[in-house]
């Protein structure tokens, strides 16, 4: 700034010196070049020394181990990228639908379908009511008639499949019931699985069904809800019917126990012609019902006979007459006793 731009006009307090600056050309036309002009006579670096083997190998190694480290992640990433775009759409492999009621025959249900390449199902079956326990597990164990279940799956609006369920039948076979056969897994006609459950007491409790579901995968996404329906007796019809099956079980019972009881009783022999004699009782067999004189004959009276048998005949030894027709079937007398037995000649 000049001495003359600091007149009145410009802002500036007179008498005050101010501070100018002005650029003032170099006299040096070389632009600065020769601030490089060293580097011409620095020497090159001298070439680096020739690898030994063993450092070669390494080089190689590390080259290779790189190459291959990325090479994995390159795979990795494709992998990862294909599973994510096959598994973007697969279906759940466990839905729980929740419990259904069959107020009709008073049982409840517990359904759970599953996926694995095809929909399964898993559904369980109580009585509503511990009270129709005994009623349930008769019709269980021996159903009067071929049972079903029929399962309804929906969706949001519908029903997505369904599913009928045969349980296997079998008549009654007559079998002790004081010795029954374990209880087995059974196979229905169309591949499900039936299995009973039993409390501690031996009375079934649950029924457990396992099959293949007819539902494709689409539906199968779709799962919300089900229903249940079946022909198993109502609670009136279990308490009948499990009436019947203690009094067949009572039946069964005794005539098991007959069947016991004659098989303990020792064969007899036709005779020619009735006999008649005197001889003497000089022992017993209670665990067998039988009695033995001293001439060798033996006579079956039966276990409930000597026990319940007068004293008089439980002192020996005892004279007695008997008299027995052809068929072996005798009569012991003795004198003294009041009534008379009737026994078999077995021997």
């Amino acid at each position: 700034m000049s001495d003359a731009d600091q007149g009145p006009g410009n802002g500036a307090d007179a008498g005050i010196p101010q501070s100018s600056y002005q650029v003032v050309p170099t006299a040096d036309a070389t632009g600065g070049q020769d601030l490089y002009a060293f580097r011409a006579e620095i020497p090159p670096p001298p070439p680096p020394p020739p690898l030994t083997p063993t450092q070669a190998v390494l080089q190689d190694n590390r080259k290779l181990l790189v190459g291959c480290a990325a090479g994995g992640v390159v795979l990795l990433v494709i992998a990862l990228v294909a599973w994510l775009v096959l598994h973007q759409d697969e279906p759940p492999s466990y839905i729980d639908l929740g419990t259904s009621s069959f107020a009709a025959a008073g049982l409840e249900g517990k359904l759970i379908a599953r996926w694995s390449g095809s929909a399964r199902y898993e559904l369980h079956i109580d009585p509503v009511s511990t009270q129709q326990l005994d009623g349930f597990s008769a019709v269980a164990a021996n159903p009067p008639h071929p049972l079903t279940l029929d399962i309804h799956l929906k969706d949001a609006s519908s029903v997505a499949c369904q599913k009928e369920i045969l349980l296997p039948f079998n008549a009654p076979s007559g079998d002790d019931p004081d010795h029954p056969g374990p209880l087995q897994l059974q196979k229905s006609l169309t591949g499900d699985t039936i299995q009973n459950v039993v409390t501690a007491d031996g009375k079934i409790n649950e029924i457990v069904v396992e099959g293949p579901l007819d539902c494709p995968v689409k539906a199968y996404k779709t799962l919300e809800a089900w229903d249940l329906s079946s022909n198993f007796p109502n609670p009136a019809e279990q308490d009948d019917w499990l009436r019947h099956e203690d009094s067949v079980a009572a039946g069964a019972r005794h005539k098991a126990a007959e069947l016991r009881a004659r098989a303990l009783i020792p064969k007899t022999h036709a005779l020619p012609a009735p006999i008649e004699g005197d001889d003497v009782i000089v022992s017993d067999n209670p665990s067998h019902g039988t009695v033995e004189t001293g001439a060798g004959r033996v006579f079956y009276l039966g276990k409930d006979v000597l026990r319940e048998a007068e004293a008089r005949w439980q002192v020996f030894p005892v004279s007695i007459h008997f008299r027995c027709d052809t068929k072996s079937i005798c009569t012991l007398t003795r004198s003294g006793a009041s009534n008379p037995l009737e026994a078999r000649l077995v021997h």
